[in-house]
């Protein structure tokens, strides 16, 4: 059996770090968004975690070789049926009945793939930090997988003040920055990617747990230290200099945040720097618009300089 740790949410809601934080214990290997390995990694050659360019990595070529052989598979097919079967408005239809024959393939592609990277790193536990709903979906009927699923929520103004600033990309041949989200998108995504991450629960009894970033980051060793006691592997050499400060070792992730370039020692902060600097307009249209689910997730419907200026 290979266990599997599936990390679902929306982006920018502290997933990278804690990948990287699980990915630095010794028995942990963390793919990062194993769901971008087609187009991203293979096709658009971006950089892997080690800095390499992506078909350049030795580890990836390895893992892959096991996987398929000389006979890689074709990747074009891969993106189109990876497009046909996974989208996020397809995770109901995923959960609800017998598998498609297209989604039935992709199933076994996954299958084969996760089995590849367990023989060839030796890890007690895979993290794929993909997000999407749609692939945690497919994983409890993968054979010979132990399925977890990690939910991470973070406040959607939080949310949202990230999405809207200009971060780099660096793992493009040139270099460029992310994509950016307007605040009424992004919530939408927010609420729609949790809902369905939520659902999923019942497909993994026992096995699903909900974190909120702002949780994790008032304790980060106690938060990974619970996550590694869920999944019942104990992990190695623990990486925390101290209950903040973690060293980070260098990874073989797929596709994510920027962050996960970051290696050595990093000092865990919350990061609630939207408090402070966010714009009054953005925050008011996530709040209304994240209004039913925000004491869903315990998040105050008014908040910081939003308060404020509603007292003024």
């Amino acid at each position: 059996m290979v266990k599997v740790l599936y990390i679902a949410g929306w982006g920018r809601s502290g997933t990278t770090i804690v990948d990287n934080i699980l990915n630095s214990h010794q028995t942990v290997f963390s793919t990062g968004e194993l769901f971008y390995l087609w187009r991203r990694g293979l096709m658009q050659k971006r950089k892997c975690g080690c800095g390499d360019q992506f078909t350049r990595c030795a580890l990836w070529r390895e893992i892959l070789h096991v996987a398929w052989g000389d006979r890689q598979p074709d990747l074009r097919h891969l993106t189109d049926l990876q497009q046909r079967v996974t989208r996020v408005r397809h995770t109901g239809a995923l959960l609800s009945g017998p598998l498609s024959d297209e989604a039935d393939e992709y199933r076994r592609v996954l299958t084969r793939l996760y089995h590849a990277i367990a023989e060839v790193t030796g890890a007690e536990l895979i993290v794929d930090s993909s997000k999407v709903p749609s692939g945690a979906a497919l994983l409890p009927q993968m054979r010979d997988i132990e399925p977890y699923l990690l939910h991470m929520v973070r406040d959607p103004r939080a949310v949202t003040y990230s999405w809207m600033s200009t971060t780099p990309q660096p793992d493009r041949r040139k270099p460029t920055t992310m994509s950016r989200h307007r605040p009424a998108d992004s919530t939408l995504h927010w609420l729609v990617w949790n809902a369905y991450a939520g659902r999923l629960a019942r497909t993994y009894p026992g096995r699903y747990r909900l974190l909120r970033y702002e949780d994790f980051a008032a304790a980060p060793r106690a938060t990974v230290a619970g996550l590694l006691d869920f999944t019942g592997v104990h992990g190695g050499t623990d990486p925390f200099l101290d209950d903040t400060t973690v060293l980070l070792a260098a990874n073989h992730t797929v596709s994510g945040n920027p962050g996960r370039f970051r290696s050595g020692p990093v000092e865990l902060r919350p990061d609630d720097r939207w408090r402070r600097d966010q714009p009054i307009g953005p925050r008011l249209t996530v709040t209304a618009l994240a209004w039913p689910m925000l004491h869903r997730y315990g998040y105050p419907a008014v908040t910081g300089r939003l308060r404020e200026q509603t007292a003024a």
